[in-house]
């Protein structure tokens, strides 16, 4: 499961053989993607939406890219599993560093409710994001200005691992 964009993140993970659901937010990037799907024979599902704006707050139809995580899952065939099973859907993407802080808030709320994509069981996040925010989510006691209440909040609910720098 890889938000789109022009297609690097995506093909990298084709690649490595992986069955990807690629999410774009980007109408211009859709026949790309489209014509890439349709040449690989199932390995790739590609929608219109956008995975930093699953589960908005907001009452009433939504607007894509805009779109529920119970629709996404549906489309996918993603059924739920208990949260001692396996996972079952692996993220890949790249926090946009605008949005980036109040992604990681949505996120760690979200999997301590057991909300939105929790609903489904555990959900490995594989996530791009600053060093700066990095540092805030690996901080230690004591460091001043790192260690915040979203430290604290991440490190007893994930694993944060640093993949590559």
């Amino acid at each position: 499961f890889a938000p789109s964009g022009p297609g690097i993140l995506t093909r990298t993970l084709l690649n490595a053989g992986l069955r990807v659901v690629a999410l774009e937010n980007n109408s211009a990037f859709l026949p790309n993607l489209q014509s890439l799907e349709n040449s690989l024979d199932g390995q790739l599902k590609v929608i219109y939406g956008d995975f930093f704006r699953l589960d908005p707050l907001v009452t009433g139809t939504l607007k894509p890219p805009a779109m529920c995580s119970d629709k996404l899952f549906e489309t996918m065939g993603v059924a739920p599993v208990p949260w001692g099973a396996d996972v079952p859907l692996r993220v890949f993407g790249i926090l946009p560093q605008k949005k980036e802080r109040n992604m990681l808030w949505k996120f760690i709320f979200a999997l301590y409710e057991c909300s939105s994509i929790y609903r489904w069981g555990r959900v490995e996040l594989n996530i791009f994001l600053s060093e700066k925010q990095y540092k805030v989510l690996t901080a230690k006691p004591g460091e001043t200005r790192a260690y915040q209440a979203l430290t604290v909040l991440w490190q007893v609910g994930c694993e944060i691992q640093l993949l590559h720098m």
